[in-house]
């Protein structure tokens, strides 16, 4: 999991502080391999995703003076996932 802090803007509202936004990367297994047996291509791919997610908070100030809480995905843990290859890319991971 990879951390920026950043303030979050909603119209013409903005967080009163920085906050910390997450996100996946990286690599993961994808492979294209023939099969003697049947005869075609067999394709696997995993992908780096979001495992688990949580909801946070944050409080907003907009121009006018108005306050209110607002909510964003934050990422708690990544994973390799196993997902479908895109059929045209050559085990190509379609998300990656």
């Amino acid at each position: 999991v990879a951390t920026t802090f950043t303030y979050i803007n909603v119209g013409d509202c903005h967080s009163t502080e920085a906050v910390p936004v997450t996100s996946c990367g990286g690599s993961c297994g994808t492979s294209s391999m023939y099969s003697l047996e049947a005869q075609l291509f067999q394709h696997s791919c995993s992908c780096c995703q979001e495992k688990a997610t949580s909801k946070k908070e944050v409080s907003m100030v907009c121009t006018d003076g108005r306050k209110f809480n607002h909510s964003y995905i934050y990422i708690e843990e990544c994973s390799c996932l196993q997902t479908e290859c895109a059929p045209t890319t050559n085990a190509t991971c379609p998300r990656c």
